[in-house]
């Protein structure tokens, strides 16, 4: 999220899977999710989504970050003729983005069939969306893969390059600024590509699993809280125990799941 919030405080009006579910939510996610299968699955019956389309759900933002990975390069594709469109692609080592999805949205994976979620996910439309698209897009990533699945890690790697060459050769390099992590990221790197003046401010930190753990637990514990009140609205006899162990066991799954593996 550090690039996220990098681009809040240079100005822009940036759109971000965190943006998606937060600040729009259902609608946002449910869209989301159709273009992540449309891209992904061609027997799907989905239609790909088109630049009109790309317009349509993201218009009114300056940039995007993240979501082109989770869409495919088609978007890249869509905009790569606009001079006026600037392209950041930072690149990692291969394995250290496989164990930073894993901690992320792999650690989730497992979460809507675990007690008490695979019980309360149908309580709650936002909490449901949200377990689903998460499992959407990771799946997508992991070509249908689990962590700890033999052959994970490899598919994850291999989505992962095949993004960076393919977003590699489909933009235009004088419009391209191309980070390697490792290198370090920071201000230094983006302001001149960009042409703005360096902020005062601190370039946010890149704690990524910290940061994805304090999103979920404040994004979904609400949602968890509100599935307890609607179950207990249609299954009183039951709901002392139910009510029990989501509040006892809610907080510590989300916790316990998104520490990583």
């Amino acid at each position: 999220m550090g690039l996220y919030q990098a681009m809040q405080i240079l100005g822009f009006k940036t759109y971000h899977f965190y943006e998606c579910i937060v600040n729009h939510g259902l609608p946002h996610m449910e869209v989301l999710q159709e273009a992540v299968i449309a891209q992904c699955n061609d027997l799907s019956g989905i239609k790909k989504y088109t630049k009109a389309d790309y317009e349509k759900w993201l218009g009114e933002y300056e940039c995007l970050v993240e979501v082109p990975s989770h869409v495919g390069t088609d978007i890249l594709e869509a905009y790569a003729d606009d001079p006026d469109v600037k392209f950041i692609l930072t690149e990692r080592d291969p394995d250290k983005w496989v164990t930073s999805v894993n901690n992320t949205a792999g650690a989730l994976i497992d979460m809507p069939y675990m007690f008490p979620f695979v019980i309360l996910k149908y309580f709650d439309a936002t909490l449901y969306r949200f377990l689903v698209l998460n499992e959407t897009v990771y799946r997508a990533m992991s070509k249908c893969t689990k962590p700890g699945d033999a052959d994970n890690a490899q598919a994850l790697r291999k989505q992962y390059t095949d993004y960076i060459k393919k977003a590699k050769e489909i933009i235009p390099a004088d419009r391209l600024c191309l980070i390697k992590l490792e290198d370090g990221l920071g201000w230094e790197n983006i302001c001149p590509f960009l042409e703005l003046p360096i902020p005062t401010q601190a370039y946010p930190d890149r704690n990524e699993p910290e940061r994805f753990q304090k999103l979920v637990q404040g994004f979904l514990q609400p949602k968890i809280n509100a599935a307890i009140m609607r179950l207990s609205a249609v299954a009183l006899p039951v709901v002392g125990a139910a009510g029990w162990a989501a509040m006892k066991y809610g907080p510590s799954a989300i916790a316990a799941l998104t520490k990583g593996r």
